[in-house]
């Protein structure tokens, strides 16, 4: 009988949050980045993405001239006017988007993380902030997985607090994954309503516990 293989975890660990819209998973990450880890931000990448000259033409292609800015680049609120909504039309437009950007910024994100891992001096970890981590397939980039849970009623406020509507929180909300699939993908749960030292503290007791498998 041969030796059994053990598979360490990668290092440094990546971890990925996951979440409701205004949970708080920016507040997370940013908590995490001074104890010394490094986030990949997918929001970040998105907007990247969409200055890539390839990728605004497939988008002008599936959706046509209105989702352009005079000076041909893409404007973000009329394409957001395009895919978001609970109608079949906006559904089916944003799976169009979903494989159009997805597949780009996941290659943006895997080669941010390589560079990273490949430092001289590597981040104690790596964070994946990615609003669309279960939906987007990007689980299986993860060591770890934080659940922000924060009540559904605070979110909305925080939403209506950065001038959304009510109608556009719940259509951003219906356009990701269930909280119970996230919360299914999760390995650890943090609670989005605590302060910021105990978040700390709780963070680096996650940290310090992982670094000593």
């Amino acid at each position: 009988m041969g030796d059994s293989i053990v598979v360490e975890p990668r290092k440094p660990p990546i971890i990925g949050i996951t979440g409701g819209i205004a949970s708080g998973k920016s507040f997370v990450a940013s908590c995490l980045e001074s104890l010394g880890c490094v986030s990949v931000n997918a929001d970040q990448l998105g907007h990247d993405v969409l200055h890539v000259p390839e990728v605004i033409q497939r988008l002008r292609q599936t959706f046509g001239p209105s989702i352009l800015a005079a000076e041909g680049t893409i404007d973000r609120k009329r394409l957001a006017a395009v895919v978001f909504g609970d109608n079949d039309e906006a559904l089916a437009n944003r799976r169009k988007l979903e494989r159009i950007v997805h597949p780009e910024i996941r290659k943006l994100a895997e080669q941010k993380i390589e560079q990273l891992r490949s430092s001289p001096t590597p981040p104690r970890a790596i964070i994946v902030d990615a609003p669309l981590l279960v939906e987007a397939g990007w689980v299986n980039l993860c060591d770890y997985i934080l659940f922000i849970d924060t009540p559904d009623e605070v979110r909305m406020q925080r939403a209506l607090g950065r001038g959304w509507t009510r109608q556009q929180w719940q259509d951003r909300e219906a356009a990701q994954a269930s909280m119970e699939q996230k919360r299914r993908a999760a390995t650890h749960f943090i609670d989005g309503l605590m302060d910021q030292e105990h978040l700390r503290l709780r963070l680096r007791e996650l940290l310090e516990s992982q670094s000593e498998q």
